[in-house]
């Protein structure tokens, strides 16, 4: 691996001299692969076009993010901005490969391709998601290899999911309502389990001194304990939501944006409102902020996929499904 840097070093070089208006461009389809971004799009999706499109789409998301996040935290290796030699246009605390924001846009973007008929759109999707890969190498905080394993990630979820997810909904579907809701919190308790295992697998193999300053934070475990709370919620909430608000993301459009400005009010209301509460309670990094952030993540998805569907329906916002 040590090899590839100094060649990765040279390309982003040559991707920064392209022309520095690029900088915020870049910035802005990076902003596309965060968080922040999915954030608001996914429950437009999930509250205004479709429901299952939508929680396939979250689901999607988690279990990429998952899967990359256990790859960077066992390979334990540098952003390109930590070695030196080119320009720090952005700044991340995790190890580099490989690259989320390239398995997560890749996996979502190409599941929703998937569900689209139009050319244009699909064409749309491709190309943000190439140049949200792109993105983070010309920003410097990823190297080639990274973006080539996380796309490599995201196709093998894509492929996942076209073989399991019909036989496993099925089986999951054929289950009562308590026996779900267990299953979804023990996965969830998988997933935050796995973030402390692999973190013991590293104690012993510490960042050299060269780049460690950027990473004091690169071995917390908060990403995988907020998967954690988000798969628990969305799974919890999207059986609560089938058995006591099985609502129609179809209807008049005026009805879909406000539904979904209610339901994003709500949403960012906990999300924000939550993290502000949780952090004058207990640092991250204790076994208290460890619950509480779980706890914010799960209500935040549990408010999104069947909190908010619930109000929808009391309200006449939406219709209940045939």
């Amino acid at each position: 691996m040590d090899a590839l840097y100094p060649l990765g070093i040279r390309f982003i070089q040559t991707l920064q001299t392209l022309s520095p208006a690029l900088d915020g461009v870049m910035n802005g389809f990076t902003f596309l692969g965060r968080i922040e971004f999915y954030l608001i799009f996914i429950p437009f999706l999930y509250w205004a076009v479709d429901r299952r499109i939508g929680v396939r789409a979250l689901l999607m998301l988690i279990f990429t993010d998952f899967l990359s996040s256990s790859f960077k935290l066992l390979f334990h290796q540098p952003r390109p901005y930590w070695l030196g030699g080119i320009k720090a246009l952005s700044a991340e605390t995790s190890y580099g490969i490989p690259s989320s924001h390239a398995s997560d846009s890749l996996a979502v973007g190409g599941y929703l391709i998937t569900q689209i008929k139009q050319n244009w759109a699909r064409w749309l999707i491709g190309i943000v998601v190439f140049f949200i890969a792109f993105s983070r190498m010309y920003l410097g905080v990823h190297f080639p290899q990274d973006v080539l394993f996380g796309w490599l990630i995201g196709f093998f979820m894509l492929w996942a999911f076209a073989r399991w997810a019909k036989p496993l909904r099925n089986w999951l579907n054929s289950k009562p309502l308590a026996v779900q809701i267990e299953l979804g919190f023990l996965v969830s308790i998988l997933l935050a389990l796995t973030g402390f295992f692999i973190r013991a697998l590293i104690a012993g193999t510490p960042d050299p001194a060269e780049w460690s300053r950027f990473s004091t934070e690169a071995r917390n475990i908060n990403g995988f304990i907020t998967l954690g709370g988000a798969v628990f919620g969305t799974g919890a909430g999207y059986a609560l939501m089938r058995q006591y608000a099985p609502f129609s993301a179809q209807g008049a459009w005026g009805k879909r944006f406000l539904r979904y400005a209610l339901g994003i009010l709500g949403l960012l209301l906990l999300y924000f409102g939550l993290d502000i509460a949780f952090a004058a309670l207990a640092p991250d990094d204790s076994v208290l902020g460890y619950i509480l952030r779980y706890i914010r993540y799960g209500l935040a998805t549990l408010w999104a996929t069947f909190l908010a569907p619930w109000v929808f329906l009391k309200i006449k916002l939406a219709e209940t499904e045939a």
